[in-house]
């Protein structure tokens, strides 16, 4: 009988047939990590400063230019330089109070204000034109929405056609 039992090959059960895929994080020595952060900050300094190396020149090469101009010249330039920052920090200025008075017109027709950016200008008229183009869009589109959404039949009166008395007893009740 011993020689009639063979062993046989274990069966491979659904679950053991499958191997667990995992991925190997890749763990970094002390010395590589230290290699690593040495390079890019190396990287990050060389960056700066050449940055820094460019603006020295560019304000090197500035003042050598001034300095070869006469006083009349560098009087001009400076005046032009002046001009044009006065002319941005005034369009500042203006966006800023055109943002402010389209805002107060965003609430009292009680459309949201932070719509306001898409219709602010540098120009006073075309940025109060814009907004109340804007806002009566704006009420137009919502008042078909609101429309929209009640539009439907009307709930059928159940008492008219019921011969049934609970469902009048019911229907009268409410």
């Amino acid at each position: 009988m011993a020689d009639e039992i063979k062993k046989t090959p274990e069966e491979e059960t659904p679950d053991s047939s499958k191997k667990v895929d995992t991925k190997e994080e890749k763990l970094l020595t002390q010395e590589q990590f230290d290699k690593a952060l040495k390079e890019r900050l190396e990287r990050e300094r060389n960056k700066i400063l050449k940055e820094t190396e460019a603006k020295i020149k560019e304000v090197q090469a500035e003042s050598e230019r001034m300095a070869k101009l006469s006083a009349e010249e560098k009087e001009k330039e400076l005046t032009a330089k002046n001009n044009e920052e006065l002319k941005a920090r005034e369009r500042e200025i203006a966006i800023r109070e055109n943002r402010l008075d389209a805002k107060e017109m965003f609430e009292k027709a009680k459309v949201p204000s932070d719509l306001v950016n898409y219709v602010v200008t540098d120009n006073k008229d075309e940025t109060l034109e814009n907004a109340e183009t804007f806002v009566k869009t704006f009420n137009d589109a919502v008042a078909k929405a609101v429309a929209e959404q009640l539009k439907g039949n009307p709930p059928k009166d159940v008492t008219v056609n019921s011969t049934d008395n609970k469902s009048k007893k019911v229907v009268t009740a409410f």
